[in-house]
């Protein structure tokens, strides 16, 4: 995983915050499932990992 940080608009912040109540989980993974979805939406084709990305190990 890559640590970053992120500002988001106080609306955004505050369904991401309400999204994590009601499933239980973090906000980290609301985001994270939100942009999977994001991600699955648009195919895998436009969603490659980026040639940066691609040598980092994983955990």
């Amino acid at each position: 995983m890559i640590a970053t940080s992120l500002r988001l608009p106080a609306d955004a912040k505050a369904f991401i915050e309400a999204e994590a109540r009601e499933n239980a989980s973090s906000q980290n993974s609301e985001i994270v499932r939100a942009i999977r979805e994001r991600m699955k939406a648009k195919g895998a084709a436009e969603t490659a990992i980026s040639p940066r990305l691609e040598n980092q190990p994983t955990l």
